[in-house]
């Protein structure tokens, strides 16, 4: 008998893809293009996608591009029955976790003004608001905070890193990184 866990990170894959739009079509105003995700999965190398499953069922996803030393935040949902479970914050956690097996030094983000709930989230990760987009997000003219974390294997933010991870109980996330600052 194989037990399944009840709450597990994964790659997204192209079965994945329209329950990620159902998603989509409910917590955005402007979701990407049903092709989008095909094409990321299959021709963009420097994408990474997950998926996070409760009990088997697909509740929410994330993706960054890992460019030069860069890991770029993408997109990152969560199914509106299931916003404020922490999801959100296990799926970050898991974007992070990724962008050290990447090789990544700092990460990048862009998000909406009013979405103060993820900006907290971020700024309690250790990114800070570093500029403005205006008008960026075209559904509505919003414009967009740029946050950037340090340098990801400094030690503050490591630190930090390793003692949020350390609370996050779900299958698939990976092993926290080490606390050495590499060379």
């Amino acid at each position: 008998m194989q037990v399944v866990p009840r709450v597990a990170i994964e790659r997204m894959r192209p079965e994945d893809i329209p329950a990620v739009q159902v998603i989509e079509r409910e917590i955005f105003l402007s979701p990407w293009p049903r092709n989008a995700y095909a094409t990321e999965l299959a021709q963009n190398r420097q994408a990474s996608y997950i998926v996070l499953r409760e009990d088997g069922q697909l509740v929410g996803y994330a993706g960054l591009w890992n460019v030069v030393h860069e890991a770029h935040v993408t997109t990152i949902g969560v199914r509106g029955q299931d916003q404020g479970k922490g999801y959100g914050k296990t799926l970050f956690a898991a974007l992070i976790q990724r962008s050290y097996e990447l090789g990544a030094r700092w990460m990048s983000l862009e998000v909406r003004a009013g979405n103060l709930h993820a900006i907290h989230l971020y700024e309690w990760f250790g990114f800070k608001s570093i500029g403005r987009r205006r008008g960026y997000y075209t559904d509505n003219g919003e414009d967009a905070v740029i946050m950037w974390s340090d340098s990801i294997h400094a030690p503050a933010f490591k630190s930090r890193f390793i003692e949020i991870f350390s609370s996050i109980d779900v299958a698939g996330i990976g092993s926290p990184p080490d606390r050495e600052y590499p060379l």
